[in-house]
């Protein structure tokens, strides 16, 4: 069965009861008692009673008669089991679902007294059918996928003969893109003694897809050996640096020095912005080149620290450009890149990806039960809901989502109700469930490739960060275990609407 959602759920119409059953089978029942059924049957698949629909939202009933809406079509309907009398019915049904982007209508059977095992199997010949489809879509994906996997390998090899070629040959195409000359002024401005400690930015008039090189002019250069020239390609929208250089004034030169990146770059273009600043000089600075007059007062070379122009003109400079992505000509003359700073630039922080918190699920099932789902994904909010139950703890996993690199796990406590009682969170890294439920019990100390963030009280307005080190790293990827339990054990769950929030992952470069 194929389902299209022609439009998001408003907010007020996301219970817990309506995202759970969109994930589940189900089977739906016109006109007839949840008593009449077999109680076999109500333990294999769960079974609702349509009653109608009101104001574009199915009215549906579940085993004890309770009523609720539904706005969205549940994500697979096995079928419709109706009462003969009540024949013609289920268009009413059929339409609303239709109206939901499902493609491939439910079978319908009528319900006859004595015939449920008949009935039953008309079930599962269905749902035999769903699986047979599925596992030929699966067969059929894997395929591609292979053959994706192939033809990129032989892109791959491909792209490194050339490279290779090209740098045998010296034919890195590596052209000059923009030039600003030098000019000669009667003032002399110094820049780089005029800017604060910070020193001089000035941004690139080109995109960064391609960039290999910047070149900068000095004019006047004193070289010496105890004074050093820092340089560093940022990026505007997310203040990155893409490279950096040290350079000893005594490897700089009179006119063009080049500043080589140690590949050329590739991927989204961004805005670049070159800073340079001198350390280890108290007296006269070197003389960095102007361009001519700049109207437009972004490409105005700025002062570093508070990013206000300096003069109305911008730095005299080159841009080269080369094939994104491929090594620089060892052929080329440049002031190579050293940068540490870029590349292992001590500890970064990542935001989880919304696509792997939605694989977030329940791992003690034969503890927790509730109506709803106890684990559920929010990826709109950067979070994973988790249920604490009165008694005892839920225990959520987030499968391999743990690399080999990482140091910590991160993730801000929240409660979204404030009639809520106290909760207790935490966060384990381990490789089962087993493991984790060691240390969420305190049984031992968390081992090589584990973590756990201890148990903090959480109560509702609070938000306070857990966080999980990793004691040792190893080279295997590791499950992402969070929890939650009443502070008060047994507790008042009612209202305990207990979710981890913006969950990050912290790096080493």
């Amino acid at each position: 069965m194929t389902v299209q959602t022609s439009y998001k759920l408003s907010p007020a119409t996301k219970s817990l009861r309506e995202i759970d059953l969109l994930k589940e089978p189900i089977l739906l029942r016109m006109g007839i008692d949840h008593d009449e059924l077999p109680d076999g049957l109500s333990k294999a698949v769960k079974i609702l009673g349509f009653e109608g629909v009101k104001d574009d939202a199915a009215i549906l009933s579940d085993a004890s008669g309770r009523k609720f809406e539904m706005h969205e079509a549940p994500l697979c309907t096995l079928a419709v089991l109706i009462n003969p009398v009540h024949r013609g019915r289920e268009k009413r049904l059929l339409d609303w679902l239709k109206s939901r982007g499902v493609v491939d209508e439910p079978t319908v059977f009528e319900w006859h007294p004595g015939k449920e095992i008949e009935t039953a199997g008309l079930i599962i010949q269905k749902l035999a059918g769903l699986l047979v489809f599925d596992a030929r879509k699966i067969t059929q994906s894997n395929r591609e996928l292979l053959a994706l996997r192939t033809l990129n390998d032989n892109l791959q090899n491909r792209f490194a003969a050339v490279e290779s070629f090209v740098d045998r040959q010296g034919l890195q195409p590596f052209d000059i893109a923009f030039s600003n000359e030098p000019i000669s002024s009667s003032s002399r401005s110094n820049v780089l003694a005029d800017a604060s400690f910070e020193g001089v930015s000035q941004i690139l008039p080109v995109a960064s897809a391609g960039v290999s090189a910047v070149a900068i002019h000095f004019e006047r250069l004193i070289q010496r050996d105890d004074a050093t020239l820092h340089a560093q390609l940022v990026t505007l929208e997310d203040m990155c640096i893409v490279e950096s250089w040290v350079v000893p004034l005594s490897k700089l030169g009179q006119g063009w020095n080049y500043l080589g990146l140690s590949r050329t770059l590739a991927g989204l273009r961004r805005t670049l912005s070159l800073r340079l600043r001198i350390e280890g000089m108290d007296d006269e600075m070197p003389l960095l080149s102007l361009g001519g007059l700049q109207p437009l007062e972004m490409f105005q070379v700025r002062d570093a620290a508070n990013d206000t122009p300096l003069l109305k003109n911008s730095l005299a400079m080159q841009i080269w450009c080369g094939m994104p992505g491929v090594l620089l000509p060892s052929w080329a003359n440049y002031l190579p890149a050293q940068s540490q700073e870029a590349k292992n630039g001590g500890f970064r922080e990542m935001p989880m990806a919304t696509g792997i918190l939605e694989l977030a699920g329940l791992s003690n099932t034969d503890e927790i039960s509730f109506e709803f789902a106890a684990i559920l994904p929010l990826p709109e909010e950067r979070a994973i809901g988790c249920h604490p139950p009165s008694t005892g703890i839920t225990i959520g996993h987030i499968p391999a989502a743990c690399p080999p690199n990482i140091l910590r796990v991160s993730s801000s406590a929240v409660i979204d109700n404030e009639e809520s009682k106290d909760v207790d969170f935490a966060i384990v890294i381990a490789s089962d469930v087993h493991s984790a439920r060691q240390l969420f019990d305190e049984q031992r100390i968390a081992g090589a490739g584990e973590g756990f963030s201890g148990w903090v009280s959480v109560a509702p307005g609070e938000e306070p960060r857990l966080n999980a080190f990793i004691t040792e790293q190893v080279g295997v990827w590791q499950n992402i275990y969070i929890a939650t339990r009443m502070k008060n054990n047994p507790g008042d769950n009612a209202f305990a609407w207990a979710k981890f929030r913006n969950i990050s992952l912290m790096v080493n470069g």
